[in-house]
């Protein structure tokens, strides 16, 4: 190790080293000083030795060196000049990004040059025996050469820099620009093993600065602009994992939003919320929890609804149209029936978890939390006015599959219904902050909606159809559907039903008047009858009414 008196001296050794290829030696002449105790008082000179030491570092791809360079000048400048780490770090990741990006260039093929499932992972056993093997180099292999070590580098170098900013106060604003930049770079070379690594890594630094509480320089979370800076991040993590259509990513990127929001009990902007739940419909969607789908979407509709003065009545029809949707896509029957307690216990748990992230609740008392169902949903959307705000369409088949008893053409009538409501949707203005809504994704579910109501009606009237005539009666799919439709149907206790083939006939189970549905509909008729009497009798007094009455 060469002692030098003045760090220039070191600089002038290390540039002569380089003038003749001696590039090692000159990482390492830089590296001996940097790390020596003698030069521990920040000075401009060694903020040019530091330029010039990750200069060599990408040069030669030495990100150990690097970590280990930035880690002292970090010891060394974060009480007395912070900003000349922030130019260090922004010119080495600069540096890296720029060799990346001349070594992609320069492969004509990248998708080839990139295809490796693992950028820490080493080479395959059967990779090396193929370069021996096979005289010639094929060029996609000579491209994932050229281009694999760059990106390799460039990702630790993500890596180091995270690892370097963590909770610290005087260095947020870079760990969130690093952060920002490590999501884009993942989201730009589909990236999705080393985005997961990267969110895992963001999650522990979170959870090493709730643990270590007397760390000095440590972030307040309190403090409004380092709460946004977190907020953000975790924001834009949302949003790549569900562009990569990493849904479970996602969905732990939620629970990070609203974990972070738990910690300072504080809810975050309209804006940001209305991202939050835009995303939260994507992922319940994709994983069919159509229940908490319709909540996320009647949130959203009401966080537009309350501070979005700039949404047009179009954009808040297509929104108000896509919540009743989403509310009659989800399943009538209670899918809990016949579970075992255990089930039940999980479900039930489930539910409240659910329940808490989409209401946002930040209380953690289980007194505070509301039970999601689908009959509470449509209740709710009824007090709320989210009927009065739909198309006319939307109203129809809600009014038709909810409110009508029309056992032998309710589905040709939802037919038309349903053709109209695929046409509609579209793009939103930007005021919405809701990029598109597309109706027509709920057809499926709400044909699947119409067949189980016709088959509940049916079952109310007829003991036994014909299989061509049912089948007639459901336009919408052939019968084979329509017995896997009925089989859910009759494992939840929906519908009480049976298929004979060899006699070509659906036999419906519910023969007895003490059955629910046929005493419902008799009722109902009961109470028609009755109108219509006090229609033709109107009720003029009790003496009156009694001799009416005795009359007929």
């Amino acid at each position: 190790m060469t002692s030098f008196l003045k760090p220039e001296n070191a600089l002038k050794r290390a540039e002569e080293l380089i003038n003749v290829g001696q590039k090692q030696d000159a990482l390492q002449t830089l590296h001996d000083l940097i790390t020596s105790k003698r030069y521990r008082a920040w000075q401009k000179t060694l903020e040019r030795i530091m330029f010039k030491y990750v200069e060599l570092c990408v040069d030669m791809r030495k990100g150990r060196f690097a970590k280990d360079g930035l880690i002292q000048y970090r010891i060394i400048c974060q009480q007395v000049n912070v900003s000349s780490l922030e130019e260090v770090i922004k010119h080495f990741m600069h540096l890296s990004t720029e060799k990346a990006e001349q070594a992609r260039s320069q492969a004509q093929a990248l998708e080839e040059a990139l295809d490796v499932d693992d950028l820490e992972a080493d080479k395959r056993p059967e990779d090396l025996m193929l370069s021996y093997v096979s005289g010639e180099k094929g060029k996609d292999r000579s491209d994932r050469e050229l281009v694999t070590p760059w990106f390799k580098f460039l990702w630790e170098t993500y890596r180091t820099v995270l690892e370097i900013l963590r909770n610290n106060s005087k260095l947020e604003a870079l760990y969130a620009m690093t952060a920002h930049r490590a999501f884009q770079f993942c989201k730009q070379y589909k990236r999705t093993t080393e985005f997961r690594r990267l969110c895992e890594i963001i999650r522990n630094h979170l959870a090493n600065l709730n643990k270590y509480r007397d760390q000095r320089d440590r972030p307040d979370l309190s403090a409004p602009e380092s709460l946004q800076l977190y907020l953000d991040t975790r924001v834009e993590q949302l949003k790549i994992a569900t562009e990569l259509e990493l849904w479970q990513e996602a969905f732990r990127s939620v629970e990070d939003i609203h974990g972070l929001m738990c910690m300072v009990k504080k809810t975050p902007k309209p804006s940001l919320m209305v991202v939050y739940y835009v995303k939260l419909t994507e992922i319940f969607w994709i994983s069919s929890s159509h229940l908490y789908h319709a909540y996320a979407w009647f949130r959203l509709f009401l966080l537009q609804k309350s501070f979005n003065k700039n949404l047009s009545q179009k954009d808040l029809q297509l929104i108000a149209s896509s919540v009743v949707l989403a509310a009659l896509s989800v399943p009538p029957h209670d899918r809990t029936h016949g579970a075992s307690h255990l089930e039940l216990e999980h479900e039930k748990e489930r539910n409240l978890r659910m329940a808490n992230l989409i209401g946002f609740n930040l209380e953690t008392k289980p007194e505070s939390r509301e039970m999601l169902s689908r009959s509470s949903l449509l209740a709710e959307l009824a007090s709320k006015g989210v009927m009065s705000c739909v198309t006319q369409e939307v109203k129809d088949i809600y009014h038709l599959l909810e409110h009508e008893f029309l056992p032998s053409d309710l589905a040709l009538k939802a037919l038309p219904l349903l053709t109209k409501i695929s046409k509609l949707g579209g793009k939103l203005s930007t005021a919405s902050s809701v990029p598109e809504v597309q109706l027509s994704q709920y057809v499926p579910a709400l044909e699947r909606l119409a067949t189980m109501r016709l088959l509940q009606q049916v079952s109310n009237v007829y003991q036994t159809m014909k299989i061509e005539t049912l089948s007639g009666m459901i336009p919408f799919f052939d019968f084979s559907v329509v017995e896997k439709i009925s089989v859910d149907a009759v494992k939840q206790k929906f519908v009480s039903m049976k298929v004979d083939h060899m006699k070509n006939v659906v036999i419906f189970c519910k023969t007895s008047l003490e059955s629910d549905g046929l005493r419902d509909h008799l009722a109902n008729f009961a109470e028609q009858l009755n109108k219509a009497r006090q229609m033709i009798y109107p009720l003029i007094g009790n003496h009156q009414n009694l001799e009416l009455y005795f009359q007929l």
